[in-house]
């Protein structure tokens, strides 16, 4: 060989080296949710090697996973267009299809890569395993079997083996799952992904020192693994170590100074319950680019727990507009606070259109009928409002909580079915003894019970709800007129006067310009 060819020859081999490392950088930093920095790499491979199949897969790749699966799909499509003989592409576009509900065209996309490849890639088999592990519709039996195919094929790949652990993970045998995560160190001792997943596994099965653990182990090896400085400060707001939670964010962001990581530090402070911090860093994002839908979404969100509502239901109307023009996937809990905005802004039929979907979507959200309900009440329809709230109270297995049975109580009073509203009231009052509304409106009930006050039923019921008032008077004033006017009245007719006595004198203490209390003290009976 000439030296001019060893020349040509140490090039190319130069070039296809640093090549396959620039690859594996731009895939490392999608690892590491750098999504951005990435793109931008992927950007350049193509631009250099515009047939190369691979680059397009992992770019949308790198789009799938920072919540963008259009713009994912056009990527694995372009993939096919420049090389439709390269596997991988056809995995892709499975994999959006399988998203979205088509898993017979997901799978014949699946049936293409296998074939076109023989079955000899690991990367198709271990993409496919992937989509069957982490899409809504799980597969977990036949990714596990894709994966050992795929460990025949290349037995020193750890992610093979953490994919494995996930698989095992999504079947809940967490002890075969660490052992499929341990394979993957006992190749590569640093491999922080795995490291994680076993962090993650700890922290599913709430042992979260041990997750802490591994979360600090992950660091330790590599300072820049953004994920697990996430993980970790997530792990420490549940442990209500807000500062220490936050400092870690800090930390996440400065790593990944872009939109992707600053959405999910909105997204952190939304679950952290800080809706002021989480709506100005939207709003901020927001001043450069409105084009993640997800951000009306968060909006919509937290306008709605900060008491905002007309701004909320502005946000979940734009959310759901601009969903339905890029086919973004909807969950429950959009219905759920398009529904509870809805009801705020009085828009009671279509939020409880939404609410219901919502409970259809997620049937353990039984606490939305008691928002149903609430609107039923606000349009005077107590039929829907008892019907609701029976179904709540009957999914909670009869353990309604107090505000259920104060709700239905109201519901069957103005019903005016007074007997079911005072046995309502009764199961208040054992929930909550101390609560003096159970006992007031036991009072009303039982008003209806004795018309002309003779039996005294609601006397004892306002004596009691006196009792519980204590000296918040001012607040009860009303209600405590009304409790003396009856109490009085009862002990009148029985020829109590000493008690009446006590309680128009209670009464005139309490509205002193009552006209009832001066007439009654005025009665010989009483001087």
């Amino acid at each position: 060989m000439t030296t001019k060819n060893i020349f040509f020859s140490i090039c190319i081999f130069a070039f296809s080296l640093s090549r396959a490392q620039t690859l594996a950088d731009a895939i490392r930093m999608t690892d590491n949710e750098q999504f951005e920095s990435a793109a931008r790499v992927y950007e350049k491979l193509i631009a250099a090697e515009p047939a190369n199949g691979m680059d397009y897969y992992h770019y949308g790749e790198n789009y799938f996973r920072n919540d963008m699966p259009d713009k994912a799909k056009d990527m694995y499509q372009k993939g096919i267009d420049v090389n439709p003989g390269d596997p991988i592409n056809y995995v892709g576009l499975g994999k959006i299809l399988y998203t979205q509900g088509n898993s017979a065209g997901a799978n014949d996309n699946f049936f293409k890569a296998k074939t076109i490849s023989k079955s000899k890639s690991a990367e198709v088999l271990m993409g496919i395993a992937d989509v069957y592990i982490n899409s809504d519709l799980k597969n977990v039996k036949e990714a596990i079997t894709l994966l050992n195919q795929a460990i025949g094929l290349e037995p020193k790949n750890p992610d093979i083996y953490t994919l494995l652990g996930d698989a095992y993970l999504e079947q809940n045998d967490g002890n075969t799952a660490i052992l499929e995560y341990e394979k993957a160190l006992d190749i590569d001792k640093k491999f922080t992904k795995a490291i994680l997943r076993e962090g993650k596994l700890y922290s599913r099965a709430k042992n979260y020192n041990l997750a802490l653990d591994y979360y600090n182990k992950a660091i330790l090896i590599d300072s820049t693994f953004a994920p697990a400085f996430r993980e970790r400060a997530e792990l420490r707001f549940r442990a209500g170590q807000s500062e220490r939670a936050a400092a870690d964010y800090q930390k996440y962001l400065k790593l990944n100074d872009n939109t992707s990581a600053r959405i999910r530090y909105a997204e952190f402070k939304f679950v952290s319950k800080d809706y002021k911090t989480s709506i100005a860093e939207i709003q901020d994002i927001q001043k450069k680019d409105t084009s993640d839908v997800n951000l009306f979404r968060l909006l919509g969100y937290a306008y709605y727990e900060m008491g905002k509502y007309p701004e909320g239901l502005s946000n979940m109307e734009k959310f759901f507009s601009k969903a339905e023009k890029t086919g973004k996937k909807l969950i429950e809990s959009d219905y759920e606070y398009l529904g509870k905005n809805q009801m705020k802004a009085g828009k009671d039929s279509l939020g409880t259109i939404n609410l219901l979907k919502a409970i259809q979507m997620d049937t353990s959200k039984t606490d939305l009928y008691g928002d149903i309900a609430t609107g039923c009440m606000k349009a005077k329809n107590y039929s829907c409002a008892i019907g609701n709230l029976e179904k709540k109270i009957a999914l909670a297995k009869g353990q309604g909580g107090a505000n259920d049975y104060y709700n239905l109580g109201r519901a069957y009073y103005f019903s005016k079915d007074y007997v079911k509203a005072d046995t309502s009231f009764a199961q208040l009052i054992l929930l909550q003894p101390s609560l003096p509304y159970g006992y007031l409106w036991r009072a009303r009930c039982n008003i209806e019970f004795d018309k002309d006050s003779k039996k005294g039923l609601a006397a004892p019921f306002y004596e009691k709800f006196i009792e519980t008032v204590g000296t918040d008077v001012e607040k009860n004033k009303k209600d405590l007129i009304d409790a003396c006017v009856c109490i009085g009245y009862t002990n009148m007719l029985n020829k109590n006067y000493t008690k009446a006595k006590e309680t128009y004198t209670k009464l005139k203490e309490i509205d002193p310009d009552n006209v009832i209390a001066k007439k009654a003290l005025a009665d010989p009976h009483l001087k």
